[in-house]
């Protein structure tokens, strides 16, 4: 059994593709898209639109001047897109970090999205003319994703969307609805508000999630279980809270795969006070999006296990909340990891660590079959990558070049930008102390993304590793994000990387 035989629900969504519904048969519809691939030349797509235009609004459209044209057709709207080529300035870097035809088929078709509301359309035929296989499945993904509407969803209301008639390659839609449903589910879980969404809730939703796989299986370790463990990092980053830390650990395991399993760890820190390093007041506001790392691996693993990829898995989610009690733990506090390292706590804000480190020990522990190949991190860690790069392009980190070239290529490919950054041995040193085995915050006000990468490696040695700090949130709609709000950072990525890593 698929997910998509059932509406699955997570936090008040009830999970209905878009796409799914879409028909394939031809049928009247009282709007059209026509997405134009980058080759495409206007005067030969407007020849195939004679008997719909009316003559004079042929000459609206020009392709060197706009990507987007809404026209009243004879039988209805019009809606014309083709993709702007890539310029000069976006090749920089070894264009690295320029759009690719499916991240700009997917934002284009997302802007789309807000003419068909203004129309109030039912029917809408979507046509692709010249398009390639990446754009026409960032196009289909466009769509899924700028359906999404949080407080609509929660609230039960009637979206409006028109029913869609597509002629496309069902693999290639299948594909694409997943990618899109994934995204829209970190999109959602970093979007739930932090009374709703918490460590045991967070766990048990997304159990429920994976359940009808039989190809996925899935263990909850409660506070006591952590205790046996011996996870004391993530035992004092959840102890001041009421809601108990848990971790949350899901294994994929698809017929016919002998292969060892890569090990994916998200940061489930399911909202960050500070601790008694307490944040200011605004810069506590959005910190229910500090378990966004989680959110984005549960969105990949979503796609993954969907699209029935042939790739072991191991899914770690270390659920904690960072609130302030008298059980909160505190700075210059010394306390034992998971993989019997002491560890200094230099500031209580810099949470995020402290959990993933005592959940990539479990990972690193794993033998026999259940040996990973690899240990891949996703985190919203620090507020430093977001000053050296912003809030669109998120840094990731890594050890191993197989890993880095992979990372680079899928972020540009998918329109999920992130950019490689040192993972600087100099800077080591600011992680130590005298009085434990290691500092967990470097001392000193620069490089703080450097030095947390450096503080997750420690718990990775003698494997591949890779870290994704990523900022998790849209601040405004933009592309086929037509909220502001979470924004499924590092879905498209992680997905695309797990998918096609092999060691060589």
């Amino acid at each position: 059994m698929t997910q998509n035989e059932n509406t699955a629900q997570l936090f008040g969504w009830n999970i209905k593709p878009w796409l799914a519904a879409a028909s394939a048969e031809p049928m009247d519809s009282d709007t059209q898209i026509i997405y134009c691939g980058v080759q495409s030349d206007a005067i030969a797509v407007l020849q195939t639109l004679n008997d719909q235009l009316l003559a004079w609004q042929s000459k609206l459209v020009n392709f060197d001047e706009g990507d987007l044209f809404s026209l009243a057709g004879k039988s209805g709207p019009l809606i014309i897109l083709r993709p702007r080529g890539v310029t000069d300035g976006q090749k920089r870097d070894g264009g690295l970090l320029a759009p690719s035809p499916y991240g700009l088929a997917r934002d284009l078709v997302g802007r789309a999205f807000v003419e068909l509301k203004k129309y109030k359309s039912l029917k809408v035929k979507v046509r692709f003319v010249n398009a390639q296989p990446e754009e026409i499945k960032g196009a289909l993904v466009g769509l899924e994703m700028a359906s999404y509407a949080y407080r609509a969803h929660v609230q039960g209301q009637n979206l409006g969307l028109p029913q869609l008639v597509l002629d496309v390659d069902k693999k290639l839609l299948a594909e694409a609805q997943n990618i899109g449903i994934g995204v829209n589910i970190a999109r959602h879980l970093v979007n739930t508000p932090p009374n709703k969404l918490y460590p045991q809730s967070f766990a048990l939703q997304v159990e429920k999630l994976f359940q009808s796989f039989e190809t996925v299986t899935s263990t909850i370790w409660d506070e006591e279980r952590l205790k046996t463990e011996g996870m004391g990092l993530h035992l004092a980053v959840g102890g001041a809270s009421q809601h108990r830390p848990c971790l949350l650990h899901l294994r994929y395991r698809p017929k016919g795969v002998s292969e060892q399993p890569i090990a994916v760890v998200g940061k489930g820190v399911t909202f960050d006070s500070g601790g008694l390093d307490i944040k200011d007041p605004a810069s506590m506001r959005l910190m229910k999006k500090d378990m966004g790392g989680a959110a984005a691996v549960i969105g990949a693993f979503y796609q993954i296990v969907n699209n029935k990829v042939a790739r072991n898995l191991d899914i770690y989610i270390p659920l904690a909340e960072n609130a302030i009690s008298g059980g909160a733990f505190r700075p210059s506090d010394i306390i034992k990891a998971k993989n019997g390292m002491t560890v200094e706590i230099h500031n209580t804000d810099a949470e995020g660590r402290l959990v993933l480190a005592d959940a990539m020990a479990v990972a690193a522990q794993q033998t026999g079959a259940n040996k990973p190949s690899a240990i891949i991190v996703a985190a919203t860690l620090t507020g430093a990558i977001k000053v050296g790069l912003g809030s669109d392009v998120a840094g990731f980190f890594t050890n191993d070049d197989e890993l880095a070239g992979l990372i680079s290529r899928q972020s540009q490919a998918h329109g999920d930008l992130m950019w490689h950054m040192p993972l600087f041995e100099g800077y080591r040193s600011r992680l130590d102390t005298t009085v434990a085995d290691i500092n967990h915050c470097a001392v000193g006000s620069y490089g703080g993304a450097v030095t947390a990468a450096l503080f997750l490696a420690e718990f990775a040695k003698g494997y591949p590793f890779a870290h994704m700090d990523i900022y998790a949130w849209a601040d405004a709609e933009r592309g086929a994000l037509r909220e502001p709000g979470g924004s499924g950072q590092a879905v498209q990525c992680l997905a695309a990387v797990l998918e096609h890593f092999r060691r060589t």
